[in-house]
């Protein structure tokens, strides 16, 4: 793949995966098989075919998705990491979490959850960070598998060309190599 520009295509993957996979809201696309990193694997991919003036094999396309995911997985990380430990994420799985107790019937299940919110609101910044980092490397993980799937798929739907076969190799002319002539003798 060194002779392709994978630079783009593995970024602008990269990209999608990253920035839409730590924004919530958007991110909720994720349950359905890490639906974001599938896209940004696919995209890579196309990308990569597009740019190529031959035919893509499929292990390219899961080197692209490979680059993609790395790149998405490092935004990825930093997203996540920011909203994170400024709270902001907390903050709102909190009120959608609050929004849910209202439908609670028991008033002692209320209380002990409106407790266990409370507990989430004064955790320190230190307890953030340390609870960020596992998550942070297994979502990586898991990123970085389905964007090498999504680059895999994104070669087996868009490819249309056939890869050229390998040149025939010449033919020899009959009677080669050369036979000595029989001795009479």
């Amino acid at each position: 793949m060194s002779e392709l520009d994978w630079k783009r295509p593995a970024l602008v993957g990269g990209l999608v995966t990253g920035v839409l996979s730590a924004t919530p809201f958007v991110s909720v696309i994720n349950c359905c098989f890490c639906g974001w990193a599938l896209i940004g694997g696919a995209i890579a991919a196309k990308m990569l075919i597009n740019r190529s003036p031959r035919a893509i094999r499929i292990g390219e396309g899961a080197s692209i998705g490979a680059m993609a995911g790395l790149i998405g997985a490092g935004i990825f990380a930093v997203i996540y990491a920011l909203l994170t430990l400024s709270g902001l994420t907390l903050r709102l799985q909190l009120a959608l979490f609050e929004k849910f107790i209202g439908f609670i019937q028991d008033v002692s299940i209320q209380d002990k959850l409106r407790e266990a919110i409370q507990q989430q609101m004064n955790v320190t910044l230190a307890e953030r960070l340390i609870t960020t980092i596992p998550i942070i490397i297994l979502f990586g993980a898991v990123l970085l598998g389905f964007t090498v799937l999504g680059g895999v798929l994104g070669v087996a739907l868009f490819e249309k060309r056939k890869e050229e076969p390998p040149p025939i190799p010449p033919q020899y002319p009959p009677q080669y190599p050369p036979q000595d002539p029989p001795l009479v003798g």
